[in-house]
């Protein structure tokens, strides 16, 4: 009877963690949506405001015997701040849309979806001092606030990138590896090397410039992490190059490019 009792109270201590994560997991997506509900209301105002101005040509406003002319300047106003409130949360949401769809090829169609923290988003994420993080479970990728805004510069001008733009480059492939099913952080990082030209290329990265930036973050950023202490070691492994332990041997690999 103990031993029946021990198995019903770990299964309800496993039934109530599970419910936990669920809730967590409801609790984290509000957050993550509150900005963007924001500027969309924002953006529905003052559509409603030039809806208002329209109708009062039309028909006459209460205390009005006749409709009233429509006031263009006003007009034009509130049209422009609902176009400019609007675009925010529809650029976000296209590139995070595009991410996703580039992350989930990239994670050997293992369904991935990305989502670009805010900063208001970032300091209520439980993980806000890891510049990204990934769940192979739901295949969320959350990038924190500015790094969707880096990957974004890098990819507007990838022939002419800053190092912290390749790094935003690695840390889209690395997260997608995540998705992929791997957590070992070494092997993530090799994994995500290995497919950096890769990830350029299937985000729009020409040819030439995407071999030029995944060779520079191999042969440069990656080769400092082994000398840059405990924390950044355990993203680095000495079997990571051409011909070791950690070589996949993939046909577009970084270092097949050389």
């Amino acid at each position: 009877m103990r031993e029946v009792t021990h198995i019903l109270d770990g299964f309800e201590l496993r039934e109530a963690f599970n419910e936990c994560r669920r809730l967590d997991k409801v609790s984290q997506s509000r957050v993550n949506d509150t900005p963007i509900m924001l500027w969309i209301l924002t953006s529905l105002f003052f559509l409603w405001c030039a809806f208002r101005e329209v109708r009062g040509s039309i028909v006459a406003r209460p205390g009005f015997d006749f409709p009233t002319p429509i006031t263009k300047p006003y007009l034009a106003l509130v049209l422009a701040l609902a176009v400019l409130t609007a675009w925010p949360p529809f650029h976000t949401w296209h590139f995070e849309r595009f991410l996703s769809a580039k992350a989930t090829e990239l994670a050997d169609n293992h369904r991935a979806t990305v989502h670009c923290n805010t900063l208001f988003d970032t300091m209520l994420d439980t993980e806000m001092l890891a510049a990204g993080h990934a769940s192979p479970l739901t295949g969320k990728i959350v990038f924190q606030k500015p790094w969707c805004d880096i990957l974004m510069s890098y990819l507007a001008h990838p022939h002419r990138a800053t190092a912290r733009e390749i790094e935003s480059l690695n840390m889209f492939a690395h997260e997608s590896m995540h998705v992929r099913g791997e957590m070992n952080e070494a092997k993530t990082e090799c994994e995500a090397v290995q497919r950096d030209y890769r990830a350029a290329k299937l985000l729009g990265v020409p040819d030439g410039v995407a071999k030029s930036n995944a060779l520079e973050y191999y042969n440069t950023i990656y080769q400092l992490r082994g000398d840059s202490g405990i924390l950044q070691g355990a993203y680095y492994s000495k079997e990571c190059a051409p011909g070791k332990a950690l070589d996949e041997h993939l046909s577009d690999s970084t270092w097949a490019t050389t």
